[in-house]
Parts: C-alpha cells; structure tokens; sequence
C-alpha cells in the first residue's frame, strides 16, 4: 500500500506570496547558499505527519475536520525574518508573526488532539508558527546573509486564515511539490 508524505498546514493568500517574493529575492542577492523555497510552497505547519498509509488519508482528514469546526477567525500579522536555531548557526531562514494568536494556538492545539486521537504520534517539541523562506545549505556569504535580513524591513502583512490544508508532499529533486489532499475552510471564511 502507497504512503503519502502528509502534513496539516495554512498558506499564505496571494498578495502575501507577492510580497514576500521581493523580499526572498533581496536576500537572495546576499550570494548565500540557500535553498529557497518556492513562493507557492511556502506555508504555516500545525502538524507533520510524515508517511501516512493511504487508507488513513480519509482519518487525517476527519480528525483536521473536528479540529477546525470549533475555530473562529485567525488573524495573522507576518512582520518579522529569523532564523532556526540561531544567527550563530542559521540553518532555516522564515519569516515570522509579530505574536502568536491565542486562536491559533488553540487551533494547533485541537489539530494535535485530534489526530493523537486516530492514532499518530504526538509532537514532541513546542509549536513555533513560522513560514519557511529558505534553507542555509553552508556558510559561504552567510554574513552577508544575515546582514540583509537585519536590514530587510518586513512590512507587516495582515491576514486571516481562510482554510487548514492537509497536504501531500513528493520529494523531487527540483524540490517538494505540494498537493492538497482537502482543503477545510474556517467558519469565518466560509461565508
């Protein structure tokens, strides 16, 4: 039986796509070696479920559901770069909330319980939203890197979330391609 590289996650809405586009593009610049992510996979993951037997997709999906019922609106604030673990020892360029909304974290929190629920692991290190940029594949240029991230001015990008996606992920060698697997709208936005 075929297993699917599965994660629950929110994506950024089109002009914030657009407008994080120029400021991956000036970091870019900075000649650092750095796997960037393509701008339409970037996203926000609440849970990574890794391999997951087809015949569960159907659970994965049920367990997101009931998790998301209960949700009311989440507004987002992106307005920050950082790095993963550290500036000394960057290896994950992301740009980042101003503050984590209680509602999201209830929202992941729901996500987590439900699918412990059915039956996957629970996570074992803390929820830190972020959304991936890039990541540092050696030192080569990284000052500069990170001299272009501390003067990059990230202006705040507001929005709320309008659906949680279970997402499929294949590994290619020209990088992760990302295929919904559904697509669950929040109350707020599903007017």
């Amino acid at each position: 039986m075929e297993a699917v590289r599965t994660f629950i996650c929110l994506q950024l809405p089109a002009f914030a796509r657009d407008r994080l586009a120029s400021t991956q593009q000036r970091l870019r610049e900075s000649g650092a070696q750095v796997s960037w992510v393509r701008l339409q996979n970037v996203h926000l993951t609440l849970k990574f479920l890794g391999s997951v037997p087809a015949d569960r997709l159907q659970d994965v999906v049920e367990a997101v559901q009931r998790a998301v019922v209960p949700a009311s609106s989440i507004p987002l604030e992106l307005s920050m770069l950082g790095c993963f673990p550290n500036r000394r020892a960057p290896r994950v360029v992301w740009a980042g909330l101003k503050q984590c909304p209680e509602e999201l974290k209830k929202l992941q929190k729901r996500v987590e319980k439900e699918l412990v629920a059915t039956g996957f692991p629970a996570e074992s290190r803390p929820f830190s939203p972020h959304f991936t940029l890039g990541r540092v594949r050696s030192g080569r240029n990284i000052r500069k890197l990170l001299a272009a991230m501390q003067s990059e001015r990230l202006d705040p990008l507001r929005f709320e979330v309008a659906e949680v996606v279970v997402m499929a992920s294949r590994l290619h060698p020209s990088g992760a391609l990302y295929t919904p697997i559904a697509r669950i709208p929040q109350p707020s936005s599903a007017k």
